[in-house]
């Protein structure tokens, strides 16, 4: 029996949708993640107006976080959760819930959110992980 391979013209018509499928959900997910980038930074930008003093800012910049901490945040920037966060790193979730509010004390902020906003004006091409 000859042995036959699979090439994107020859694959049968579920095969090509899925294909397409996974395609444009990956550039939905762009787009998304594009404009979610651009409404934190906005957000932020409003924040610093009404804060009236770009020096807090300034500090956060310079806080030393942990490599963890690191990996954390990234993830929350991405939009992950808690319990995505513990799968994705092989920690408790309650190890992330410590590293989130050890974030937040460090930076000095109140929200995931604000957090996320941070990492990405640090780091506005940093890969996805």
């Amino acid at each position: 029996m000859p042995t036959t391979f699979s090439t994107p013209t020859s694959l049968r018509a579920p095969e090509r949708a899925a294909v397409h499928h996974q395609a444009a959900y990956a550039d939905v997910m762009d787009q998304i993640s594009h404009t979610v980038h651009q409404l934190l930074l906005a957000a932020l930008e409003r924040a610093r107006e009404q804060a009236g003093s770009p020096a807090p800012a300034a500090a956060r910049a310079q806080v030393a976080l942990s490599i963890r901490e690191c990996e954390v945040l990234q993830r929350i920037a991405a939009g992950d959760s808690n319990k995505m966060i513990a799968r994705a790193l092989a920690l408790s979730p309650h190890t992330v819930k410590r590293h989130v509010a050890n974030i937040l004390d460090k930076l000095d902020l109140r929200s995931r959110g604000q957090a996320a906003a941070w990492w990405l004006t640090q780091h506005p091409r940093h890969p996805r992980p």
